[in-house]
């Protein structure tokens, strides 16, 4: 048996500068193109859906516990306590903007990136939907609809970088992600 690999099965690809181990993959295995869009929309699908579930969770979180266990505590020197909640809720907001500096880029520079072709930093949307669970748990009169559509962006502009597709398609997935959000 030779101890050499099998060079139609390589476990890494040829070279880090080609493509991504899943691109060089599909490009093997050469599915034909409503395929690798069915692939795709499953793939943002799940993400956007899951990223969505996580952000509803947080809020859920962050509202049980400021509006449960902190109110009840303040509200021993009485009801005026309750504007205290969404104060501390701004408080927060305020220490992680001063610490974090950027919480990541708006939908505008979204579509700015799949044009361009900047690449999208992956912990940025996280500090973004942390800072939203926050701001929504902690009485902001706004929705999470707004946040959950950036979700959908981040993680589907984050797909196309990872799958390296071409400006155009980048641009077809961050808008699919921005549906599904």
């Amino acid at each position: 048996m030779d101890p050499s690999p099998n060079p139609s099965f390589p476990l890494l690809p040829p070279s880090a500068d080609q493509t991504s181990l899943l691109t060089h993959w599909l490009n093997r295995l050469q599915p034909n193109p409503e395929t690798i869009v069915l692939l795709l929309a499953v793939l943002i699908g799940t993400g956007a859906g899951s990223g969505v579930v996580i952000l509803r969770f947080l809020i859920d979180f962050i509202h049980q516990l400021t509006w449960g266990q902190v109110s009840s505590s303040l509200s021993v020197w009485g009801h005026w306590t309750l504007s205290l909640i969404p104060l501390l809720g701004g408080g927060l907001i305020g220490l992680l903007r001063w610490q974090i500096k950027d919480f990541g880029p708006g939908l505008a520079a979204l579509m700015e990136m799949a044009q361009g072709g900047r690449e999208l930093v992956p912990l940025r949307p996280v500090s973004k939907m942390i800072a939203a669970a926050i701001s929504l748990g902690t009485g902001a009169s706004l929705g999470p609809e707004g946040p959950s559509v950036e979700i959908g962006a981040n993680f589907s502009l984050l797909v196309g970088q990872v799958l390296r597709v071409s400006g155009e398609r980048q641009q077809l997935l961050l808008s699919a992600g921005q549906r599904l959000g």
